[in-house]
């Protein structure tokens, strides 16, 4: 008691006595704070998480860097915020990063006990593209083609476990088709194929997709959303074309490791509220197909404690395999 009398004396007459004691001891960051994307530059995440470093280094005085850190359908970046043992990296999780436990034998990382949860950042929806040259402008026409030539159309991923790839064998188990699946290294590159047409159909993000969508190059057949979205009006949702199952939505979020103290973790949550909460922001976003969406720390832990078991679900009845 004496000594800690003694230090709130000092703290008295350097005016700081009414902070906390623990803030005497360190201020949180002490240098530049790495934010990875666990996927290529361009990806649906990038938008979000760029607003969030600029905003967050002005408010904590340290830089916030982003880095691409793309891999193993986000295993290789998440291993990465995982294991930062300074507290100084922070990560972008999406919904793979919940189907990963039932794909990797041998998980580098504990998903539940080595992340700490921050906030949810936002909802992504996904949109049934095709490229254009193919005749099938419709899910009938479509799914009509599929069944009668068997292999034919080809749909290309992120890779194993991505959700277009999830996507891709839920669509094949309710219409009972067979088309080939090729995963990518990361999203960006699997749409990049389908815009060079060297595949056929993609489950993509609508925020990867909409400038492709807006150009031309790609044509969309529905989305997977409840109702139809402003930034594409004239096309359906998958409800409306016979297939309610298909209202899915990407999420994403942010998360620190366990080095990562809950004080910090807590204060972070605030300043990306506010961060994602600025007049405005959401209309800007959701006209690149993001859709703002914070939470707190606790409630992003929940979400992602339901999604592992609901994804390992789909992972065994699809049969899906690491490839």
């Amino acid at each position: 008691m004496n000594r800690r009398r003694q230090i709130l004396r000092v703290a008295g007459g350097l005016g700081l006595a009414s902070l906390p004691l623990c803030g005497l001891a360190q201020v949180w960051p002490t240098k530049p704070v790495r934010l990875i994307v666990p996927s290529a530059a361009g990806s649906p995440w990038d938008p979000v998480a760029r607003h969030l470093a600029d905003r967050l280094s002005k408010v904590f005085g340290q830089a916030f860097v982003v880095e691409n850190r793309s891999g193993g359908t986000g295993l290789v970046g998440m291993d990465q915020v995982a294991k930062s043992a300074d507290g100084h990296t922070v990560g972008v999780m999406f919904m793979p990063h919940a189907v990963l436990p039932s794909l990797v034998p041998k998980m580098p990382f504990d998903t539940l006990k080595d992340l700490l949860p921050i906030s949810q950042t936002q909802w992504t929806y996904n949109v049934l593209v095709i490229r254009n040259s193919v005749q099938m402008k419709d899910m009938d026409g479509l799914i009509a083609f599929a069944k009668g030539n068997p292999g034919k159309l080809i749909y290309s991923s992120g890779g194993s476990g991505s959700p277009a790839h999830l996507m891709g064998e839920y669509f094949k188990q309710l219409t009972n088709t067979f088309i080939l699946h090729v995963p990518y290294r990361g999203p960006v590159a699997a749409l990049q194929d389908l815009v060079g047409e060297q595949v056929d159909m993609m489950f993509a993000s609508l925020a990867s997709a909409l400038p492709h969508i807006k150009s031309g190059r790609l044509h969309p057949i529905a989305v997977t959303a409840s109702e139809r979205l402003d930034v594409l009006p004239n096309v359906p949702t998958f409800a409306q074309v016979g297939y309610p199952q298909f209202d899915v939505r990407d999420w994403a979020g942010l998360v620190g490791p366990a080095s990562l103290t809950a004080a910090n973790a807590e204060r972070l949550n605030i300043e990306v509220v506010k961060a994602l909460s600025e007049v405005g922001l959401d209309q800007k976003f959701a006209q690149m197909g993001v859709y703002l969406q914070t939470s707190t720390a606790s409630a992003f832990g929940e979400l992602v404690r339901r999604e592992i078991p609901k994804w390992s679900e789909v992972v065994r009845r699809a049969n899906i395999k690491m490839e």
